[in-house]
């Protein structure tokens, strides 16, 4: 057999026109279907109908006040998340209708396009992330650690030799006592009865600190308000709003609406008229 030269080789190969017009149509493939994958995920039947209808779907369990309950005199829902939710319609020029769901039945009611969200002082859920969607936070209800007005205690390592109270049991409880571990047990636990009852503890000075989640806190009616968290939460529990998985464009407009909502001042107001300042 004869050996191929260059000249074959040449003859073998496709021409430059040829070559520019494959990798032309390679680009516009592979641009094609960037452009299809966008529009996939862009494609949102609920997002669609709510813009249709002019009518936005939320469940809700309002048997937690102060974010959801019923008013005594009108039998509706009042509240955080109420105010919330109706603040966010606004922005889009679309109506609330509020669905009462059980508490246990929200997130299966907003995965099976029940509802179009849930709006009920929801916690992040991963092991549900395949069915809903959440949002950008807009309440932190974690753990903190509270001290008086003016207190020297700035830092979890101020607790040193002092005395906390807790509400026992609780998950303050159970983070006052990873803090004592942390300080090799150099910290006294005051056991008291409620949430409320530690948080008096302080203000009577029986005790230099308190470890207890952020509602009670913005609840407690303490004189003069003479309480203060102190630095980062000891647990985080952030609030979320809850949406279908397929409904991208849903959350992204629920997104910037919390943003928009943060910047102007709406959400400090609303944390101020249902949970005090």
């Amino acid at each position: 057999m004869t050996p191929r030269t260059r000249a074959d080789r040449r003859r073998l190969m496709p021409s430059p026109r040829i070559v520019g017009g494959l990798l032309f149509g390679l680009l516009l493939a592979g641009l094609l279907w960037v452009l299809a994958g966008r529009l996939l995920a862009e494609r949102d039947a609920t997002w669609a109908r709510i813009r249709q209808t002019g009518v936005w779907r939320v469940g809700m369990d309002p048997s937690f006040p102060p974010f959801e309950t019923l008013d005594a005199a009108t039998g509706q829902p009042v509240g955080f998340d109420v105010d919330l939710a109706r603040a966010i319609a606004e922005r889009w020029g679309v109506r609330v209708e509020l669905v009462a769901v059980g508490f246990d039945q929200l997130v299966d009611a907003v995965a099976v396009h029940r509802v179009d969200s849930a709006v009920s002082a929801l916690p992040v859920m991963e092991q549900r992330a395949r069915e809903v969607a959440f949002s950008a936070p807009y309440f932190e209800a974690g753990i903190f650690l509270v001290a008086a007005s003016g207190s020297t205690i700035g830092r979890p390592e101020d607790l040193a030799g002092k005395r906390i109270a807790v509400e026992w049991g609780s998950e303050g409880d159970a983070q006052a006592r990873l803090l004592g571990r942390r300080l090799n047990g150099a910290l006294r636990l005051a056991l008291r009865e409620t949430a409320a009852d530690a948080l008096a503890a302080v203000l009577a000075g029986d005790a230099d600190a308190a470890v207890v989640d952020a509602i009670s806190l913005a609840l407690f009616d303490g004189p003069g308000r003479r309480l203060t968290a102190v630095g980062e939460p000891l647990r985080r529990d952030p609030y979320v709003i809850l949406m279908p998985a397929d409904a991208p464009r849903l959350r992204q407009a629920v997104n910037e609406a919390l943003a928009d909502l943060q910047a102007d001042g709406t959400l400090a107001r609303l944390r101020v008229r249902w949970l005090g300042d």
